[in-house]
C-alpha cells in the first residue's frame, strides 16, 4: 500500500470521485477517499448504485500515473485485474471464481449465485499533468440474500462469505499498487492487456455491444492496447471503445 494516502475515511458523502475530482488540484498521487455510505454514487452510463450504510467498500482514488498519455485509460481495466487478484487470494479454492466483464465490471462465477461484485469508473482531470480517479464500488455485504438489489448484482455475502468492508482496503489497494507498477514499466500497457485477457470473462463469449447507434452482435476476440474491445461481427473484426456488453450466454450457468 506504499503508493497510496493519505487514506481518508468519511462516513457519508455524495461521491467519492466527485469529491476528488473536486480537489484534485490540491490532491497528490495515491490519494484515497473511502465511504461508508454514498448518496449520489454512479456507475457506467450514469446509473446510480446505492447501498445501505457500512455494508460495502465505496473508494476512489487519485492517480498521476507515469509513462505516457496511453496509460491513461487503462487505469480501470488494472484496477479490475488488481481486485480479481485480491478477491482470489481471499477466496482461494474455496468459493466462486472470479473474471473481469469489459469494460469494467468484476464478476463472482457461481453457477446461479453468479453476478456482478464490483464496478469501476474512471474520470479524467485536465491539468499538467492530467489525473485520474477511479472509483470503485464492491458488493461485500449487501446485496445479501434475500436483498432486492439491482439486477444481476451479487455480493461477497450472497456466497457465504462474512466480511468487514474495511479489512479488504489494505488487499485491494496493495494489489492495485502492484498492478499500476507493471503499467506504468516499459511494455506495461501490452503487460496489462494479457493480464485482463487472463481474466476476461467476457472473450470468447457470444456478445451484444449496446450503444447509442445501435447493438451490435457477435464473438468477443481481442482487446487492443488501448482497451478497446474487439468483436467478430459476421467474419469482420469491429473495435469497440465504449457500449454496454450483454453476454448471449449467462455466465457459470453453462
Amino acid at each position: 500500500m506504499q503508493r497510496f494516502g493519505p487514506v481518508r475515511h468519511v462516513e457519508q458523502t455524495g461521491s467519492t470521485n466527485a469529491d476528488l475530482v473536486a480537489c484534485a488540484g490540491a490532491s497528490g498521487d495515491g490519494t484515497v477517499l473511502v465511504a461508508g455510505h454514498q448518496t449520489a454514487g454512479r456507475g457506467r452510463l450514469d446509473r446510480r448504485w446505492e447501498a445501505p450504510p457500512d455494508a460495502n467498500l465505496l473508494m476512489s482514488v487519485l492517480l498521476r500515473p507515469t509513462g505516457g498519455p496511453d496509460r491513461l485509460p487503462l487505469v480501470t481495466s488494472t484496477l479490475a485485474v488488481a481486485v480479481v487478484d485480491a478477491l482470489d487470494d481471499l477466496i482461494c479454492d474455496q468459493g466462486p471464481t472470479v473474471r473481469i466483464k469489459w469494460p469494467n465490471d468484476v464478476l463472482l462465477v457461481d453457477g446461479d449465485r453468479s453476478g456482478k461484485v464490483a464496478g469501476i469508473l474512471a474520470e479524467l482531470v485536465d491539468g499538467d499533468p492530467p489525473a485520474v480517479v477511479v472509483g470503485m464500488g464492491l458488493n461485500v455485504g449487501w446485496p445479501g440474500p434475500g436483498d432486492e438489489g439491482p439486477p444481476g448484482a451479487t455480493s461477497l455475502a450472497a456466497t457465504g462469505l462474512g466480511i468487514d468492508p474495511r479489512s479488504l482496503w489494505d488487499p485491494v489497494l496493495s494489489s492495485f499498487g502492484h498492478w499500476l507498477g507493471v503499467l506504468e514499466a516499459p511494455g506495461g500497457v501490452e503487460a496489462m492487456r494479457l493480464e485482463h485477457l487472463a481474466r476476461s470473462a467476457t472473450m470468447g463469449q457470444e456478445v451484444r455491444i449496446e450503444s447509442p447507434s445501435g447493438a451490435v452482435e457477435g464473438t468477443a476476440v481481442d482487446l487492443t492496447t488501448d482497451g478497446a474491445l474487439v468483436v467478430e461481427v459476421e467474419g469482420n473484426r469491429q473495435e469497440f471503445r465504449s457500449g454496454d456488453v450483454v453476454h448471449l450466454r449467462p455466465i457459470g450457468r453453462d
